[in-house]
């Protein structure tokens, strides 16, 4: 009977060690950012609260940091026609809603064993979405640990680092590798290329696809020109850009413009020992085209969005006689079916912000607190702001109550 007593208290211990390194399990309120239907983004967004169920087996509990708004695809998803769409939820209301956010930062708050993700994750590790449209602007989530990725402990990042670190940088990287070889990564990259210092051009240079381009191009000693709109602070942009690593930056109307012989001095800045065969397009419209006439035998063209909203037209010439090959590349495809390699990338992205060779895009964080009323009208003010493109990359962080 003496012996027994001491065997009890450390099966009791060992019992509440596993249930502390586990961390928290139940059921917990959560606030989130959803639509019931289609339409104006600054009409259908609202807050809306919900109660998160204990967690099955294999599932995370998720206390979400920053919640990241892209600069175009929110809205296109609340219209309906964005590719991804976020499931839709009859479980957390009287309606149903789908909760709104496709990039993020999250901490591990709790898990329920099975085996498998506590070989994965610990409670405390931050984690970004390894899925498209799993709903980051909310406060909490349950998910299922397969669909998140851990982010190596070895290369610390700020929150802001982290919350955009799961899209627009994996998309420049494998803009920059998967059409013409310039990763150095590819011991092969430039014997291909005959030994030629290799060029970039691409458009909307300010997005924050853009500006990764920029910094990757740099450290991979790839060459960049780069197309922004004008705008009253233009001067202040460019040397933003500039001092990012961009070789040039110019204007659409600098770029088009016949009287500056702009073509001619592309081709001085690319000399004879360079070769330019990668464009990369966000925008779409004439400039586009333009940026194609300046490509060399074999270039590529790589469309990854089409924020002008117009019609992209090639002169048949660019494909009959330049070899011209027009794609496309969606991020959500390629992680599909490369997941390893998805993972190995995110650790070399990881190694490059934590050393500052990869700077996050300019960053403003917003608050939600307040009622749900309350917060339903900050939402309406983000958005608009958003729409008439004031202000920098918003980040949405739910205020504690």
């Amino acid at each position: 009977m003496l012996r027994s007593q001491p065997q009890k208290q450390l099966r009791r211990c060992f019992s509440s060690s596993a249930a502390s390194l586990a961390g928290h399990t139940g059921s917990v309120e959560s606030r989130a950012v959803v639509f019931s239907e289609h339409g104006d983004p600054t009409r259908v967004l609202r807050a809306h609260r919900y109660r998160l169920p204990k967690l099955d087996k294999g599932q995370v509990r998720l206390r979400f940091e920053l919640g990241s708004i892209s600069a175009y695809t929110p809205g296109n998803v609340i219209q309906g026609v964005y590719p991804s769409k976020p499931a839709v939820r009859d479980d957390i209301g009287p309606e149903p809603v789908s909760i709104m956010g496709n990039e993020g930062v999250a901490t591990v708050e709790g898990f329920e064993e099975d085996g498998n993700v506590e070989q994965k994750l610990k409670v405390g590790d931050r984690v970004v979405m390894g899925a498209p449209q799993l709903g980051t602007w909310q406060s909490h989530a349950n998910m299922p640990f397969t669909s998140l990725i851990p982010l190596p402990a070895s290369h610390p990042l700020s929150l802001r680092q982290a919350a955009t670190l799961a899209i627009n940088p994996p998309t420049a990287w494998r803009m920059l590798s998967d059409f013409v070889p310039l990763n150095p990564e590819d011991p092969n990259a430039l014997t291909k290329q005959g030994g030629k210092k290799q060029w970039v051009i691409q458009n909307g240079a300010n997005s924050a696809v853009g500006v990764a381009v920029i910094q990757l191009a740099k450290a991979w000693g790839v060459g960049t020109i780069n197309l922004v709109r004008s705008r009253p602070s233009i001067d202040e942009l460019k040397s933003h850009l500039e001092s990012l690593g961009a070789d040039h930056v110019l204007t659409y109307d600098e770029f088009l413009s016949r009287e500056n012989n702009t073509r001619s001095k592309i081709k001085e800045w690319i000399g004879k020992d360079g070769e330019m065969r990668l464009a990369l397009n966000c925008v779409g419209g004439k400039e586009t085209a333009e940026m194609c006439k300046l490509l060399s035998l074999d270039g590529k063209l790589v469309t990854y969005g089409g924020m002008a909203k117009t019609a992209l037209a090639l002169p048949p010439s660019l494909f009959i006689f330049r070899k011209l090959t027009s794609t496309g590349f969606w991020l959500s495809n390629w992680v599909q079916t490369h997941p390893k390699e998805r993972q190995t990338m995110m650790q070399s992205l990881a190694a490059l912000v934590s050393s500052g060779k990869l700077k996050e895009p300019e960053t403003e964080v917003v608050e939600l607190k307040g009622t749900d009323e309350e917060v339903t009208r900050q939402l309406s003010e983000v958005m608009k702001k958003m729409e008439e493109g004031r202000g920098k990359k918003t980040l949405l962080h739910w205020k504690d109550e």
